[in-house]
């Protein structure tokens, strides 16, 4: 295997404990028993678990700040985008959002706010200036974040080998967390 190829299956190694175990439940020493090699050709690679960690969430964070940074024509685009790039990388998402051990850690990766409110404030547009509305799109804003990566986690369980979203259920996916949006 290439030195590329092996830092390549550290990281889908180490994601995939996390996501069974949790970030604070994987040692890099189940990680090493997994991959067959020594603690120390683990380090070889990565000085640490948390630097192994950053290896595993920042091409997501990389492609949502991608998107957010984006001037997208509408919120329907925006949704759109968010809705293609959680879908493509999935685990990696759903890994960062549903480990409470990881949220300080993405917290200062995504610039100190935390990533699902940058989200949920780029979806959510400007603020009303009355508390009380502003409160509700608030609270819509972070319903509509959590509509994603539940949204993969439901697709990928019926659909395990499917590397993306299918066409019905993306744009479901889309229709939902717009819907979430809205006031009635």
């Amino acid at each position: 295997m290439t030195e590329g190829g092996t830092r390549e299956r550290i990281l889908e190694v180490a994601l995939g404990l996390f996501e069974r175990q949790g970030y604070a439940g994987t040692s890099l020493r189940d990680i090493s028993d997994q991959l067959g090699v020594t603690k120390a050709a683990l380090y070889y690679h990565f000085p640490s678990k948390e630097a192994l960690l950053d290896a595993v969430l920042t091409p997501a964070l990389t492609q949502v700040r991608d998107v957010l940074t984006s001037d997208p024509a509408d919120r329907t685009e925006l949704v759109t985008r968010l809705v293609d790039v959680v879908g493509d990388v999935g685990p990696q998402v759903l890994v960062a959002i549903s480990d409470p051990a990881i949220a300080a850690h993405l917290s200062r990766l995504a610039g100190g706010t935390p990533l699902p409110e940058q989200v949920a404030a780029a979806i959510a547009g400007p603020l009303p200036a009355d508390p009380g509305e502003e409160a509700a799109l608030r609270v819509r804003a972070a319903c509509a974040v959590a509509c994603l990566p539940a949204g993969v986690r439901a697709f990928r369980r019926v659909n395990p080998a499917a590397s993306r979203l299918d066409g019905p259920t993306r744009a479901l996916l889309v229709r939902t967390v717009l819907a979430v949006l809205r006031t009635t």
